[in-house]
């Protein structure tokens, strides 16, 4: 039993992240090519994303907010990059409210 376990440790665990990661990978849209074709991007502070795992839930709800093609937060830089169409209004306070939806405090509009 000690045996099985401890190969379930060290190799389906392992694995299964590394399987997580490239999902993740694979599902990103280039937001610099989102950028080169014409549309807006908003860099807003972020307060509150203390890891790594920390961007997913919250690109996740901003993400859904209408007028919003993508979005990539940065836990180092306390920063959340945000790529809308082009020629669409989006109210701040609709991302202002996802970023609080996600647990976070959002902070002022750098762009």
């Amino acid at each position: 039993m000690k045996i099985t376990f401890k190969l379930l440790l060290t190799g389906l665990v392992p694995a299964v992240f590394l399987i997580y990661l490239t999902a993740c990978a694979a599902t990103k849209p280039d937001i610099d090519k989102l950028v080169s074709e014409g549309n807006e991007i908003r860099i807003y502070e972020i307060f509150g994303m203390d890891c790594p795992g920390c961007h997913g839930g919250l690109e996740n709800l901003v993400n859904k907010v209408p007028g919003v093609i993508s979005s990539e937060a940065n836990w180092e830089k306390q920063l959340l990059r945000v790529v809308l169409y082009a020629n669409v209004e989006v109210d701040d306070n609709l991302i202002y409210e996802a970023i609080k939806r996600a647990n976070f405090t959002p902070g002022e509009r750098f762009k």
